[in-house]
């Protein structure tokens, strides 16, 4: 059989896809390529993450939880921490390059445990919802603060809303399908949910009030059964349990 010097002829020898390789020429322009199924090495794919030194900012007494949003639309992130102790809520202002100014300090309830971000009464700047514990022995005085933004990474004087006993979280969510957010809070000591319906212009309908398990210290909002309707998740410190409630409003 005559080959011409142009023709390239390939023989597969055992192989498979990431296998080793080996070219070793047979003459008259001929290669064979051989490929084994001798194991190859793998190569390490572990990327380091490093960080640089801790940059700490000075705020309020016992700050307990935070935020993140754009409080003066420059399309930098700030932040708004609620400090327990001072039951106030400090903005700081982003610089852009990971520094921050000085707090902006708002009153808030009487022990803020936990601070969200929403637009409340729709005007496109973000406003923070607050969930004041309250204080000892029976919470009684625990509310939810809501805090309507200017826009300038300033805020109104904070309105207080009704929950249950011992607020300790919130989150935000559209509970009714009208399109406003609403409010939903984890009461602690009464080991129950409130959530207050957006009426859209910043306040809110009183508390309606949902039975979770022992001690609810953080609630969260899903869609849990593919209905389009957002349902809520309790974690419940008392019972060591997650309360799941079903959203079965009317259309």
């Amino acid at each position: 059989m005559t080959r011409t010097a142009s023709r390239l002829e390939t023989s597969f020898v055992a192989g498979g896809w990431g296998g080793n390789s080996e070219q070793q020429d047979i003459g008259a322009g001929l290669r064979r390529v051989a490929v084994s199924n001798a194991p190859v090495a793998a190569r390490a794919q572990t990327q380091e993450v490093s960080f640089y030194a801790r940059r700490d900012v000075d705020v309020g007494r016992f700050p307990y939880s935070l935020a993140v949003g754009d409080f003066n639309n420059d399309g930098l992130q700030d932040l708004a921490v609620v400090n327990a102790l001072s039951n106030n809520v400090s903005v700081l202002l982003s610089n852009g390059n990971g520094n921050f100014q000085a707090p902006r300090n708002f009153l808030a309830g009487n022990n803020p445990q936990s601070v969200t971000v929403g637009d409340f009464n729709g005007d496109g700047v973000q406003d923070l919802v607050v969930a004041n514990f309250g204080t000892s022995p029976l919470f009684l005085d625990g509310s939810v603060s809501v805090l309507l933004g200017n826009g300038d990474g300033n805020f109104q004087v904070a309105r207080h809303f009704a929950a249950g006993s011992g607020p300790g979280a919130v989150a935000v969510g559209d509970f009714n399908g009208d399109g406003l957010l609403d409010l939903v809070v984890a009461n602690g000591n009464s080991s129950n949910v409130s959530v207050l319906v957006g009426i859209g212009d910043g306040s809110f309908q009183a508390a309606q009030n949902f039975a979770a398990g022992s001690q609810p210290l953080s609630v969260a909002v899903g869609d849990f059964n593919g209905d389009g309707w957002q349902d809520l998740a309790v974690a419940n410190y008392g019972s060591s349990n997650v309360s799941v409630l079903i959203n079965n409003t009317s259309p």
